[in-house]
C-alpha cells in the first residue's frame, strides 16, 4: 500500500488547487484568494493516537512556542476569505460565483458509491479544473477514490480506539502520564495541555508535556498498536475499498510535482511583481 501523504505534502496540493482555481476565477473577472495553508508538522497518525518521537519532543515539545503568539491568534480566528467575500455578494452574483466554480448544478451527477451512498459529482467549473490539471482526466474515478479514503479512514479510527489492544495500551498511557504530573485521558487533551502550557509557561513548560507524552507512548506503544491496528482493518475492508485507496495514495502522490512546480512558478511571479 502507497504511504499516505504527510500533512505539509497535503498543504501543498490544497494550494496549488486554489492556484489554479485563481487564475480560472480571474478569466471570468471573479475574485478568488488562494493561500498557503497551515499544515501540522505531526503526521496523521500521530495527531490521531499521540506520538512516540521523544527526540522531536525534546527539541520542539509540539511546536507551539516556536510559532508567535499573533500567528496563533490569526489562525485561532481565521476563516476563508473567499466564502466571507461570496457573502458580501448579491443573490444573483453569488450564484454566478458559485456556477463558475462548480459548474451549473443541472449538469451535476451522481454516482454510487460501493457502500450504497450517493456522491453529486461536478465535472464543470474551476474547482473541477484545477483537480483534472493536477490528478488527472479521470475526475469521477479520483473523486470516488477520494470520498471512500476519508470515510474510510474515520471509521477504522474510530474502530482502533473501541479494541482491547489499544485501549490497553491506551491505559498504560495514561497512567504513566500521572505518574508525570499530567492527568490526561487522550493523547489529543496531552497536545492540549501542551498549548496552554506554551501559552502561560513557555517553551519548557510545553517541553514537559510533550516529552512525557511521547516517553508514555513509547513505553506502552500506544502509536504502534494503533498503526498496526490500523493495517490490519484496512486489509479487512476489502478489495474493492483497498484498491481505492492505493488508486487515491497513487494519484495524490504522483500530483506532487506539479504541485510544486505550480507553487515555484507563482513565488517566481511574486518575487517579480514585488
Amino acid at each position: 500500500m502507497p504511504r499516505s501523504l504527510t500533512p505539509a505534502e497535503d498543504a501543498r496540493l490544497l494550494y496549488a488547487e486554489d492556484l489554479i482555481v485563481h487564475a480560472c476565477m480571474a478569466r471570468s473577472g471573479l475574485r478568488f484568494v488562494a493561500e498557503p495553508l497551515a499544515a501540522s508538522s505531526r503526521p496523521a497518525a500521530e495527531q490521531r493516537y499521540g506520538t512516540a518521537d521523544v527526540a522531536a519532543a525534546r527539541a520542539h515539545g509540539y511546536g507551539y512556542s516556536e510559532t508567535p503568539a499573533g500567528q496563533r491568534q490569526a489562525e485561532a480566528m481565521s476563516r476563508d476569505p473567499n466564502e466571507a467575500y461570496q457573502r458580501t455578494l448579491s443573490a444573483d452574483a453569488q450564484r454566478v460565483y458559485e456556477t463558475a466554480l462548480y459548474g451549473t448544478p443541472d449538469r451535476r451527477s451522481q454516482v454510487e458509491l460501493p457502500d450504497g451512498q450517493g456522491l453529486v459529482i461536478s465535472t464543470e467549473g474551476c474547482v473541477a479544473e484545477a483537480r483534472e490539471r493536477l490528478y488527472g482526466d479521470d475526475l469521477r474515478g479520483y473523486l470516488v477514490s477520494q470520498h471512500v479514503s476519508a470515510n474510510l479512514e474515520g471509521h477504522i479510527a474510530q474502530d482502533v480506539r473501541e479494541t482491547a489492544a489499544y485501549r490497553s495500551a491506551l491505559d498504560g498511557w495514561r497512567a504513566c502520564m500521572m505518574n508525570r504530573g499530567f492527568s490526561v485521558a487522550t493523547p489529543q487533551e496531552a497536545r492540549q495541555r501542551g498549548e496552554t502550557a506554551a501559552r502561560e509557561g513557555g517553551r519548557a513548560a510545553e517541553i514537559r508535556v510533550a516529552v512525557a507524552d511521547a516517553e508514555c507512548g513509547q513505553g506502552h506503544r500506544l502509536l504502534a498498536t494503533a498503526v498496526a491496528l490500523e493495517q490490519d482493518r484496512l486489509v479487512d475492508a476489502g478489495p474493492e475499498l483497498v484498491a481505492l485507496v492505493r488508486e487515491f495514495r497513487i494519484c495524490r502522490l504522483a500530483s506532487l510535482p506539479k504541485a510544486r512546480e505550480l507553487i515555484r512558478a507563482e513565488s517566481r511571479g511574486s518575487g517579480a511583481g514585488g
